[in-house]
């Protein structure tokens, strides 16, 4: 069948492992739904053409659970800390506030403009060789050799730092920084807070194993984890002078491989984090969390996420692979009416492997003005510092509302989000969930069009809270939980605003529940109202596969804190032309309370 093909099969009792997973365990998943240049996921032709009249083949005679544990799962991580080591070492001052941190590096050094400029290293197009600039020891020569990663006395952050201050002062309209291919160890990240500037590697092919001695490798070993762990961090400048730069435009980081070693557990950063930059591009780009002594997923840092556009950032996030980070692969945050809400599109990405102690889902949308396609999403699951199996996290895209960050601040609010042409599936979460913890602000103005969802450990799509919401064209099987759940359900008060114009179109739901070996449970569950369910199949394929026996069941919902709930009824929704193949008629329950 066309998905057996395709898709990465997981054999009971030899589920998920990570690159930094204990000695002897299985390497970590691979993606076999690449697009035809090999980044993210793209439907081949004959899937596209499947309709609602055959989609039972995709899934026959297919045994694969959903993704409900691995092999760490269930395993705390013994002394757990609540904050990364703090800076030790020969790169730490007594100060304890790392160079390049506070005060530039560019403004430690002794040069300025283009008296940083290094005879030779500038070719006519202002492409600025990076080599030039290293100061390495003699023992510790320019590489692709991993073993540099132990040293104690090398840092290339004060030497790229001055070739990119180089290629600032450059007239060229866009200004390139070219890392030759090899090994380079950052003890702070990079911090190019310039205009129209390009830091780039050597082409860079998805399927290039971490230290390709062909492609260019920046290694963060970080100083001090909690002020700055990763590569690239853009954020707000203080000069010497006083003057404050505030705001990038026009950043690409492009086509290298990029090593973290370690991270925050008290303030969450990634591994690139863009802040304040418009019109910023990462592009053709590896990232792996590699810390240098193996780690259980329980005792990863808990605030290290991949890549986070956040304070207004926009742009293009493309052909991307992130793997094994901690709390999200991508994180897009920024709050509309106190940041700008540019438009950000992620596109042909892999997230896979995010399995920290907390949130751990693939992508994580906290902003307003989105576009996600074309991405492969798999494998990412929560793992609790304490070994608890029963928090929730580990989805594979989450939209949600968050709580303000400080006082006369708003909160940040999704809207205008779209997620189309993707697969999500083995997470130990939900596909997608969209939620929030506030009373009266939820997600709006969403639509999941062409999107599969499948073997999540959880529901297939999980709407909480949402308005405005259109689910398209999707296809939702092999589930643990319901195949679809709306619910409006809150012990938020009982005044909260939850779901409203919700709409399921054209949707293909059949073999879920799989988490259960008795009863009967629906495809499709709807405790809200106003839902519109229309067209599509639901449909039990495989009598023996699963517990989804019924089709779409409406029932009342409790609301409300204890001690104050109030009963609601599922009104105004409508349900018109929906097959339901070897299932009972879609039904409204009788209330339980």
């Amino acid at each position: 069948m066309v998905l057996d093909q395709r898709f990465v099969q997981i054999w009971i009792g030899v589920l998920l492992a990570l690159a930094s997973a204990p000695a002897g365990a299985a390497p970590p998943p691979e993606s076999t739904a690449r697009s035809e240049a090999g980044w993210g996921y793209h439907p081949p032709p004959e899937e596209r053409a499947v309709s609602s009249q055959g989609f039972c083949s995709l899934d026959q005679p297919y045994t694969e659970p959903p993704f409900l544990a691995d092999q760490t799962t269930g395993i705390a991580c013994p002394g757990y800390a609540t904050q990364s080591p703090l800076c030790t070492g020969p790169f730490c001052p007594e100060s304890r506030v790392c160079p390049g941190t506070r005060t530039l590096h560019e403004d430690l050094n002794a040069c300025d403009g283009a008296g940083c400029c290094l005879p030779g290293s500038v070719d006519p197009d202002g492409v600025v060789d990076v080599l030039p600039y290293l100061a390495r020891p003699a023992e510790w020569p320019f590489s692709a050799d991993a073993s540099v990663d132990r040293s104690t006395n090398v840092d290339d952050s004060p030497g790229i730092a001055t070739a990119i201050e180089c290629a600032a002062s450059l007239s060229a309209s866009r200004r390139t920084v070219a890392f030759a291919a090899g090994r380079y160890v950052l003890r702070t990240p990079l911090r190019p807070h310039h205009d129209a500037l390009t830091l780039e590697g050597p082409e860079l092919s998805p399927e290039a194993p971490p230290g390709d001695p062909s492609t260019a490798t920046l290694v963060a070993i970080p100083c001090n984890p909690e002020q700055y762990p990763g590569a690239i961090q853009v954020t707000r400048v203080v000069k010497p002078d006083g003057t404050i730069i505030s705001a990038v435009q026009g950043l690409w980081i492009r086509n290298l491989q990029i090593a973290i070693t370690e991270g925050p557990r008290t303030k969450a950063n990634s591994g690139i984090q863009l802040n304040t930059c418009s019109d910023c591009k990462v592009e053709n780009v590896i990232l792996r969390y590699s810390p240098l002594v193996p780690q259980l997923p329980s005792c990863k840092p808990s605030n290290l996420e991949g890549i986070g556009f956040t304070w207004g950032s926009g742009g293009v996030i493309r052909n991307v692979l992130v793997d094994g980070f901690s709390k999200s692969g991508i994180y897009l945050s920024s709050i509309a009416g106190y940041h700008d809400t540019p438009p950000i599109l992620v596109e042909n990405c892999e997230i896979r492997n995010i399995d920290g102690p907390v949130s751990a889902s693939g992508i994580k949308i906290v902003t307003a003005n989105v576009t996600v396609r074309n991405c492969h999403v798999h494998h990412n699951m929560i793992h609790p510092g304490d070994g608890s199996t029963t928090v929730s996290g580990g989805h594979g895209i989450w939209i949600s509302t968050q709580i303000s960050p400080g006082p006369g601040i708003p909160s940040p609010v999704p809207y205008n989000v779209v997620v189309k042409d993707s697969y999500f599936h083995h997470n130990g979460g939900s596909g997608v969930v969209l939620a929030s913890p506030l009373e009266n602000e939820r997600p709006k103005g969403i639509l999941i069009k062409r999107v599969k969802f499948a073997y999540n450990g959880g529901h297939g799509v999980h709407v909480q809270a949402g308005a405005g919401v259109e689910f398209l064209d999707v296809w939702s099987w092999g589930n643990a939980l319901y195949g679809v759940l709306v619910s409006s359900r809150t012990t938020l008060p009982a005044t909260s605003t939850r779901v409203e114009d919700v709409i399921l179109e054209n949707l293909l739901v059949f073999d879920n529940a799989l988490r259960f070996t008795s009863g009967s449970y629906p495809g499709i569950r709807i405790e809200a109202s106003d839902v519109t369910i229309h067209g599509g199949a639901v449909a039990r394929c495989e009598p023996w596969r699963g517990m989804q026996s019924r089709s779409i069941q409406q029932q009342c919902w409790l609301s409300g804190p204890a001690g104050a709930q109030v009963l609601s009824h599922p009104e105004e929704n409508v349900i018109s032309d929906v097959r339901t193949d070897g299932l009972s008629a879609p039904e409204v329950l009788a209330c339980p309370y």
